[in-house]
């Protein structure tokens, strides 16, 4: 099986039809659908059963369908139980209330033919609730392929243009090869709350990849509903959620053994936090941003890199203000 399609399913009977629709007819059959329900109260569970019982009896066709039913374990855990059962050599996280298109897998295989790389990433439009407002997401204009001989290549991208956001880092635009998540042992990291899993499995699947392939190709549509969590979140817990996130990246680098990425992990720090100082939290005033990069200094795993960019964190929030 060449490609596994991950999707977990949490009480999103309104838009499921519209993602199971969009994989059933995708023009590519080489793929396993695995359908995480995750602890759901509404109509999805019978949606899934009944999905897979008609893809799986399609004349003609060798792509197959599952559906794993669990007790509530959140995104991160709905898509590490689907890591777990995936048997094709490439995975992609589609989320239950989004679509894709149907030529995406063909037009990912296509450029698998004669690009080969250990991470395939395209483009996305995102919608509202009722499918409109279309928004053509872009990091790119052309066809690129990055390329991580060494430790000190992969360290200027995280730097320069992962944690600046320069390009993406959502799962559901991304490909990943199942031997070097299972090789590594990497794994969703799994939180009380759902912020930044994304970009921390991004970030750590890159200190175990050579290369990435990006693409041009709008081959999904996300959709962005009211009650997301970045539509709702309260930005005093930013930055201290920032320095979960941060600890646990430091702790797979160190795991990993990429000594560079942790002897430098001052400026991945610095990155990340300047980002978000800079365009997520304008409620905030100059002081309460200095206090909870000072509470972050005390943090036994990180505090020692963010207390040496406390400096450059601070001169940020105050530059904030300039026009």
């Amino acid at each position: 099986m060449l490609f596994s399609l991950i999707i977990p399913v949490y009480n999103t009977e309104k838009y499921l039809r519209d993602c199971l629709e969009s994989v059933e007819a995708q023009e590519f059959d080489d793929f396993e659908v695995i359908l995480v329900d995750d602890g759901s109260t509404d109509n999805s569970p019978a949606m899934c059963d009944a999905f897979c019982e008609k893809f799986n009896n399609r004349p003609g066709r060798k792509s197959t369908a599952k559906v794993i039913h669990q007790k509530n374990k959140g995104l991160s855990g709905a898509r590490n139980s689907g890591i777990r059962e995936a048997v094709g050599e490439w995975l992609w996280f589609v989320d239950s209330d989004d679509w894709i298109t149907p030529d995406a897998l063909a037009a990912i295989y296509e450029r698998m033919s004669f690009a080969k790389a250990d991470l395939y990433t395209f483009q996305s439009i995102k919608t509202d609730e009722n499918k409109g407002n279309e928004e053509y997401l872009y990091f790119r204009v052309e066809q690129e392929k990055l390329r991580f001989p060494d430790e000190e290549s992969l360290f200027s991208y995280y730097t320069e243009r992962l944690f600046c956001y320069k390009d993406g880092w959502e799962t559901h635009t991304r490909l990943y090869r199942r031997d070097i998540i299972a090789d590594n042992n990497l794994r969703y990291y799994e939180t009380p709350f759902n912020f930044g899993e994304d970009l921390v499995f991004y970030t750590e699947y890159l200190l175990c990849a050579k290369s990435v392939v990006m693409l041009v190709n709008y081959l999904y549509f996300y959709r962005q509903q009211s009650s997301s969590i970045m539509h709702t979140l309260d930005q005093k817990t930013i930055i201290p959620k920032l320095i979960i996130l941060l600890e646990d990246i430091f702790l797979e680098a160190k795991r990993l053994n990429r000594r560079y990425v942790c002897r430098n992990f001052d400026k991945v720090c610095l990155a990340v936090f300047s980002h978000h100082i800079e365009f997520k939290l304008d409620e905030l005033t100059d002081e309460e941003i200095g206090n909870e990069i000072l509470e972050g200094t005390q943090n036994k795993a990180i505090g020692k890199y963010i207390s040496a960019a406390s400096g450059q964190l601070k001169q940020a929030a105050h530059d904030r203000h300039k026009v």
